[in-house]
């Protein structure tokens, strides 16, 4: 788990600065890759999570050819933002200690986000959106998400144990099946 966290972290982030030695990622595997950074924030409660969801939805706007492929990575991106913040919780975030100090040291952070929606990393590279938007209304903080989120994950859990419950039996024993007959 933490072998895999700390991969995530440094592939989309550390690396960003030196695009030969990384791997070349789909559009849709790199939004993926950003939400689970991003729900590790969320899971940790991290100081910076908003300013990284700020950047995050950016990257999401700006490295998008069309809409539909906006909308695919933006699906992508909540993707793996919900599947990282259920393993953290199953987990008992047991790994924010670790996950925390790096999550709040990327480089995403030195980013500067323009009005027009243009994102520039520290590495000098400039995303620039299909067409201009007013960034501040990108993204609106909530104060609340990490207890939306649990509050969330809880009602999910609640419900699939109340289904297993209540779901019917199913035999697994065939006797119309010779072999199984006689057991």
């Amino acid at each position: 788990m933490k072998k895999i966290i700390i991969g995530l972290l440094f592939l989309v982030f550390v690396c960003e600065s030196s695009q030969a030695a990384r791997k070349k990622l789909t559009y849709e595997e790199e939004m993926y890759t950003l939400g689970t950074v991003c729900g590790q924030g969320l899971a940790c409660k991290s100081k910076k999570y908003h300013q990284f969801e700020l950047l995050a939805r950016a990257v999401v706007v700006g490295k998008a050819t069309s809409d539909e492929q906006q909308k695919e990575g933006l699906q992508r991106y909540v993707a793996g933002k919900v599947d990282a913040f259920v393993n953290m919780e199953a987990h008992n975030f047991s790994d924010c200690d670790m996950v925390l100090p790096s999550f709040e040291n990327q480089t995403i952070f030195q980013s500067v986000l323009y009005s027009d929606g243009r994102l520039k990393f520290p590495d000098g590279t400039l995303i620039t959106p299909r067409r201009s938007y007013d960034a501040s209304k990108l993204y609106v903080k909530d104060r609340e998400a990490f207890i939306k989120a649990d509050a969330m994950y809880k009602k999910y859990l609640a419900e699939s144990k109340k289904n297993m419950q209540n779901a019917p039996k199913i035999e697994l024993h065939d006797p119309n099946y010779a072999r199984y007959s006689n057991e």
